[in-house]
């Protein structure tokens, strides 16, 4: 939707075609990064207006991760340009994406189709033929973005490729009400236990005490190591002191629903003749974190300003289309590796527990990890040794 609405910013009209009908479930752990923020802010300051206002958001500042011991390391959001902004939100992505609809269906170059699949793309010459999986209906453009997630049909026809678990992650989510030890910013809630490592668990809090609960890790480890999420998640609940003192009067309000991450750890192809990839198709999860609703939105804009240059210069060839893969890579490539760097941390648990046993009282170290939360460049230290000898001696 974000490629949409940067469209229209731009006098471009699209046709916008959804599989689903809004409101829509979508599996996600609910919250919404400060780069979310940021890009709708970019589309229009009234848009996030509109999120601040919903009721069923809850403004999100900072996050805490809990090391196996369970000592934490709290760390605040806070936008210099933007004080007085809630620097995050954490709202159900069935919410979130209603917002985002109408916000689509109020712009008269936007054509919003709603139930329909698509069933078949033929790339020609002179355009591109959608045809839902019906066979009635037909749809003709100069371009297609191809932003429907990684399992789509349309997505296997664009863009085959082989199953890689290293560079994919599964997550399971689900709602619960009751959970107690919120934080009074209300941070996520990141835990990584000992036996789960390099996964974690999560708890973000929702609006009227509910609480998005999940776990995720990588699926070649998940598949390795023979892991069963729901068995992990709920065990942790029932056994760690922690978490069962927090969730000693919750209770689950919804059904355990599990879902595919493509992680950004691996370049992919992002575009061909006529068409580019979008978010979860062009594979732009955060190797660490598992966000990848902000670098979706962003590819999103990333690709209407590709698509107004191929507009202008009328080219929509593999060659020209190439320059967008450039141009997300240029942006997030770095902040990729990076987060895959941190992920390899956690994959080595002996490193991971050193660095966080000396988090809670090393002020030089909460420092450095607050900063690279939104700094490139600070999180770059994580490759360097000399980095980890100032977490042993504490300066």
């Amino acid at each position: 939707m974000s490629a949409a609405l940067f469209l229209a910013k731009k006098g471009i009209a699209s046709t916008l075609i959804e599989k689903e009908v809004f409101p829509r479930n979508k599996i996600c752990g609910d919250g919404l990064s400060g780069w979310v923020v940021s890009m709708l802010r970019r589309i229009d300051p009234g848009l996030l207006k509109k999120l601040q206002e919903l009721p069923e958001q809850l403004p999100s500042s900072g996050v805490r991760f809990f090391a196996p011991n369970m000592k934490n390391l709290a760390l605040p959001y806070f936008s210099a340009k933007y004080p007085d902004d809630p620097p995050g939100h954490v709202i159900r992505r069935i919410d979130f994406d209603r917002l985002l609809a109408e916000e689509v269906k109020g712009k008269e170059l936007i054509e919003l189709i709603e139930g329909v699949e698509v069933g078949s793309v033929d790339i020609h010459e002179t355009g591109v033929i959608l045809t839902d999986s019906t066979g009635t209906l037909k749809f003709e453009a100069e371009m297609v973005i191809g932003a429907c997630g990684a399992a789509s049909r349309l997505f296997r026809e664009l863009a085959p490729r082989k199953n890689d678990n290293r560079n994919h992650a599964t997550g399971i989510r689900q709602y619960y009400e009751g959970v107690t030890g919120v934080h009074p910013g209300n941070f996520v809630d990141f835990y990584f236990l000992e036996k789960f490592l390099p996964g974690y668990l999560w708890v973000f809090p929702l609006p009227n005490g509910k609480a998005n609960v999940g776990a995720g890790i990588r699926t070649d480890i998940l598949k390795k190591k023979r892991i069963s999420l729901k068995q992990v998640m709920e065990e942790a609940i029932a056994v760690n002191p922690h978490l069962a003192e927090r969730f000693a009067n919750a209770k689950p309000i919804s059904g355990i629903s599990a879902w595919d991450l493509p992680l950004g750890s691996k370049k992919v192809a992002l575009s061909g003749n006529r068409f580019l990839l979008a978010g979860d198709a062009a594979s732009l999860v955060d190797p660490f974190t598992g966000e990848g609703v902000g670098n979706a939105m962003w590819s999103g804009f990333a690709a209407a300003e590709h698509i107004e240059k191929a507009l202008a210069s009328g080219q929509f060839d593999q060659k020209f289309n190439s320059r967008y893969d450039r141009f997300v890579y240029k942006k997030l490539w770095s902040e990729m590796k990076l987060s895959t760097t941190i992920q390899n941390l956690i994959n080595k648990p002996w490193l991971f527990k050193l660095v966080m046993n000396h988090a809670a009282g090393n002020e030089f170290l909460k420092q450095s990890v607050t900063r690279m939360i939104d700094d490139l460049e600070e999180r770059k230290k994580l490759r360097r040794p000399w980095w980890y000898v100032r977490v042993l001696i504490g300066r």
